[in-house]
């Protein structure tokens, strides 16, 4: 026969599992730690890419 247990974890069960379960990330943590990482990405395609960054902004030339 099987034994059931009866849903506590013991010590040893919590060794074993390796991480809490429990523990999840909310939701809103994620996207805004995505629209970061998006923000953060779209900055640097633009400072190397075209005409973009501070050195846009500098007098060219004769022309004041």
């Amino acid at each position: 026969m099987k034994k059931f247990s009866s849903g506590t974890k013991t010590d040893k069960d919590m060794e074993n599992s390796g991480s809490d379960s429990n523990h999840r990330t909310p939701t809103w943590v994620k996207v805004i730690g995505i629209i970061v990482i998006l923000i953060a990405v779209l900055v640097i395609i633009m400072i190397f890419t075209g005409d973009h960054g501070p050195g846009r902004h500098l007098a060219s030339g004769g022309s004041y």
